[in-house]
């Protein structure tokens, strides 16, 4: 499954992990299935919140699927700080009042599992919270041969910096990069993701273009003394891009 989504990136120096579940909704199930995420499925991530390392619990609705076109237009995403966790016996019971069966008959039937992927937090700007009506951009990439390295020094101290003055500069709310775990290696259609997460569709979209020097104005303001087109050639060098989506968050806990 191709495309992964993510929450948050750094947590103190723990690694964070990012669990996605892709799903398609038929139009006729979507509003049931979205008060089924936020009326149950959300109580019981509040439970598990509890005792598990969780550190977020994000629902995302497809906006635009972009080419090739994903399989799903549903996504959820729960990231934890270190490796996954999985739900202690009775807590969905506990925070719902249902039985396994119960909370099967009523979930099942609103949707179809369509994949899944794990994901490890590369970088991230800190100090947002996701909220519903919210808007991501999310780029899927596919790192060279032998690049690995290369591709995670240029995020770390290219993209990291350049996105966490875009923050400051009010140009969207937040940045984050992700490895892709599992599905991994060679054949694996995506290795890594980065995101932009916006207050809404109207910021993520505007009306005006930007000016036609703006990438390298906004560049020369954190790096002065660097050279702006060997910046975007490594970029092209490195990487890839597989395939960009937009997302609207439906519901986030943290």
């Amino acid at each position: 499954m191709m495309g992964t989504i993510i929450v948050s990136a750094q947590q103190g120096q723990r690694i964070v992990y990012q669990t996605v579940g892709f799903t398609n909704v038929t139009g006729a199930n979507t509003a049931a299935y979205i008060d089924a995420q936020k009326n149950i499925v959300g109580k019981i991530i509040q439970e598990r919140m509890k005792t598990e390392q969780i550190l977020g619990w994000t629902v995302y609705q497809v906006v635009y699927r972009g080419m090739p076109a994903s399989e799903y237009n549903f996504a959820t995403v729960t990231t934890f700080s270190g490796p996954p966790t999985q739900a202690g016996q009775g807590v969905a019971q506990k925070a719902t009042g249902m039985s396994a069966a119960d909370l099967g008959a009523k979930l099942g039937p609103l949707a179809t599992n369509v994949g899944n992927d794990l994901n490890r937090g590369e970088a991230g700007t800190a100090g947002f919270s996701l909220q519903e009506g919210n808007i991501l951009t999310v780029v899927s990439w596919k790192i060279a041969p032998q690049r690995g390295g290369d591709y995670g020094r240029y995020v770390q101290t290219m993209l990291l910096p350049l996105n966490a003055q875009g923050v400051k500069d009010g140009r969207f709310l937040g940045w984050g990069a992700s490895r892709q775990v599992s599905p991994g290696g060679g054949d694996a259609p995506v290795d890594a993701i980065t995101y932009t997460a916006y207050k809404d569709l109207a910021s993520a979209l505007p009306s005006t273009p930007p000016g036609p020097n703006q990438g390298q104005m906004n560049f020369e303001k954190v790096f002065p003394n660097q050279n702006y087109s060997a910046f975007v050639d490594l970029g092209r060098e490195v990487r890839r891009n597989v395939r960009t989506q937009m997302l609207r968050v439906v519901t986030s806990l943290e």
